[in-house]
Formats: C-alpha cells, sequence, structure tokens
C-alpha cells in the first residue's frame, strides 16, 4: 500500500468521528461505526477517483471534484442510517475539513517526490 491510500484511509474517518463529536446540532451519528463507514466509503471513493483522474496538470480540477464527491457521499451516505443526522452546513464541514486534507497531502506527495503509483500516472 502506498502512504497517500493509508493516510486516506486513517485521516478520512478520524475526521468525520472528529466532527461529529465536536458538532452540537449539525452531525450526530447513533454510533462511531456510522462514522466509522461513511469515512471508509469517502476514502474508497475518493482513492478511486484520484487513480482514474489525478496525474500532472489535474491538480485543482481533481481538488474540486474530490470535493464534490465527498459533498456527495457525506451528505446522502448519512441517509443511509435512519437515525444519523447530517445538515447541509454539517456535510459541507466535513467535507471542507477532508478536502483540505487531500490539498495538503496531494502538495506533500509532490514536493516531496513521494509520487506514487495512485498520484503519478
Amino acid at each position: 500500500m502506498t502512504t497517500n491510500v493509508i493516510l486516506k484511509f486513517v485521516l478520512s474517518p478520524v475526521i468525520v468521528i472528529l466532527c461529529d463529536w465536536f458538532s452540537l446540532y449539525q452531525i450526530h451519528y447513533e454510533s462511531v461505526l456510522q462514522a466509522l463507514i461513511i469515512g471508509f466509503f469517502v476514502a474508497i471513493v475518493n482513492t478511486a477517483f484520484e487513480w482514474l483522474f489525478f496525474a500532472k496538470g489535474t491538480y485543482w480540477i481533481t481538488t474540486i471534484f474530490d470535493f464534490i464527491l465527498t459533498l456527495c457521499v457525506v451528505y446522502f451516505g448519512s441517509m443511509m442510517f435512519p437515525a444519523a443526522l447530517v445538515t447541509t452546513i454539517g456535510a459541507l464541514s466535513i467535507t471542507i475539513l477532508i478536502t483540505l486534507m487531500e490539498y495538503f497531502l496531494h502538495n506533500w506527495l509532490w514536493r516531496h517526490n513521494r509520487g506514487t503509483d495512485l498520484a503519478t500516472k
């Protein structure tokens, strides 16, 4: 496994769980397992999208589409759980944090020549 994929699969669920814990009214999952499932699904979708589209010259467009995909996964994926409540503001806050993580992760990979098979086609 590559550094990029490992970090996505660790940080995405952590971000969703922390947003659930620290949000009073915008994000509520009944259990940590629900937040973990959403976080892992976000990581899977972002990794697949990155594998398909992330190459030199597509940095910003990939980041924008990562934002849109993450927003859809968090907002609509949370509707899978009957007791979960994620408002639009809550979904946006999770999405902004995950997109910032992706942005800094991609910058770090490019700067340190740690491009992986997923990040350097």
